[in-house]
Parts: structure tokens; C-alpha cells; sequence
């Protein structure tokens, strides 16, 4: 038992040290220009998400990965129109498919299936905040983007039904 309890303060420790141990980037081999995100709602019942486009210029090679925001974490998409970068990040925010039900049973087979608990976000950020997280020299680097204008919202038409 006092293995447990030690082992229980051991995570705990190092869990706040983990969050504690991210800096963010003073200088990152890119430059921010602007950034938005928006929400759009529709196409089918229950879809929604949020979608952040960030200009940026840079003269170096950059391998971006990760875009942090509102919680949620997306794979970062490049695009480029008439000659200005963009970093794009898609969030989905849908209920469709979200059936999160757990089975509690004393019974421990009972419970297969069940999810195991999601991970803490690693970032505390105000609801104006992203983070870009990029690869330099092999080393995962990461950066705070402040000030994200809101746009507006997008509202798809739902598909019609064929005859």
C-alpha cells in the first residue's frame, strides 16, 4: 500500500513538472503576420467545429505539426494562396458519434470497452490563444500565438434527401 501512495505522489510530481518544463519560443524561424479562427455548424445534424487559419512568412524550412487551441489539438495543415502561407488547424466540435456511455460494474470484464480517461491539456491559454508546436533540429519547439480575431460563424445548409 505505501508503495502505491508513493508511487500516486511520484505521477503527481511529475505530471506538474511536465507542464511546468514548456517554454514557448522567443524567436521561432517564422513570423506571424495575422490569425482567426471561426466556428461553423451544419451539413448534418450535430456537426460543428472551429476552424483557425494563421498567415505567417518565413525564409527558413519549417516542419510545423501540432496547433493547440480551445482545449483541442489538430494536426497542422499548410496552404498556400496567391503567395501567402497559411497555417490551417480543423477542430471538431461534433456531438454525432459521441456516445461516451461507461459501464461501471463491479465486475471488471463487465467494463471492457470502456475509454480510458483523456490527457490533461498541456497548455493554459486565454480563449484568444493558440500554440503552434514546430520541429527544429529534431527537437519538438513550441509557440504562443496571441490575439486570435474571431470571424464569423459559418452555417452550411443540411444535405437535402434524394428522391
Amino acid at each position: 500500500m505505501k508503495k502505491m501512495k508513493l508511487f500516486g505522489l511520484f505521477a503527481i510530481i511529475a505530471t506538474l513538472f511536465q507542464c511546468a518544463s514548456i517554454k514557448f519560443e522567443d524567436n521561432p524561424p517564422f513570423k506571424i503576420n495575422s490569425a482567426t479562427f471561426n466556428n461553423y455548424v451544419g451539413g448534418m445534424p450535430g456537426v460543428s467545429g472551429m476552424n483557425v487559419k494563421i498567415s505567417y512568412e518565413t525564409n527558413n524550412s519549417v516542419e510545423f505539426d501540432s496547433l493547440f487551441f480551445k482545449g483541442k489539438k489538430a494536426k497542422i495543415e499548410l496552404q498556400t494562396i496567391e503567395k501567402k502561407n497559411y497555417i490551417n488547424g480543423s477542430f471538431n466540435t461534433s456531438t454525432v458519434n459521441s456516445k461516451e456511455d461507461l459501464i461501471l460494474h463491479s465486475e471488471g470484464k463487465k467494463e471492457y470497452g470502456n475509454k480510458a480517461p483523456k490527457k490533461k491539456f498541456p497548455f493554459e491559454l486565454k480563449d484568444n490563444e493558440a500554440v503552434i508546436s514546430f520541429l527544429e533540429n529534431g527537437e519538438t519547439k513550441y509557440f504562443k500565438v496571441k490575439n486570435i480575431e474571431k470571424t464569423e460563424d459559418v452555417f452550411y445548409p443540411s444535405a437535402k434527401p434524394r428522391k
